[in-house]
């Protein structure tokens, strides 16, 4: 028996394990949703607002992971021409975000080493400062290495906030 003839169907299982692997960690584009009767053109300046530390995914969240994500959300926001306000009483819009981690998972490598990786979910609420009511909300999906160094963390930050900011404000109505 040969084994010539299974040698395109090794191969196709080979190509399709390989590319998998090369989307582990891959991220996809943001689930949007706005009120689509509010006027997003007068929003020029906007208020992060602090993170509350009242869940025990917030509670688990490194001050690292957190200042990684406040400079990327407000880099992201400071390309696209809008303003960083130091006081509430000075914003347009307050930005409220929230990352949720679901449980790790264990993925083996070609190397004895393993790798513990979170999926986890960055919410962005976009909060109109009269009414109090969220007006525009993202969330982005992605995986995460826990050993992830603080580079790898700041990149992570950066793509989400790249997905997550890339349709704000709406395309129908932008500035």
């Amino acid at each position: 028996m040969t084994y010539s003839r299974f040698l395109p169907l090794i191969a196709l299982c080979l190509a399709a394990l390989l590319s998998a692997c090369n989307n582990l960690y891959s991220t996809s584009s943001a689930i949007i949703d706005y009120n689509r009767n509010y006027d997003f053109s007068r929003v020029r300046t906007i208020a992060m607002q602090p993170i509350p530390r009242d869940t025990v995914e917030t509670m688990m969240t490194s001050d690292a992971l957190i200042v990684s994500i406040n400079e990327a959300l407000t880099a992201e926001l400071q390309q696209r021409g809008f303003r960083i306000a130091t006081e509430d009483s000075y914003a347009d819009m307050f930005l409220s975000w929230r990352f949720v981690p679901q449980q790790s998972t264990t993925v083996s490598t070609f190397d004895p080493a393993t790798q513990q990786v979170i999926e986890a979910t960055i919410f962005v609420d976009m909060i109109d400062p009269v009414i109090l009511q969220t007006v525009w909300r993202a969330n982005f999906r992605a995986q995460l290495d826990t050993q992830v160094d603080t580079d790898g963390t700041g990149e992570f930050s950066r793509k989400a906030a790249s997905a997550i900011l890339a349709q704000f404000p709406p395309i129908s109505i932008a500035r």
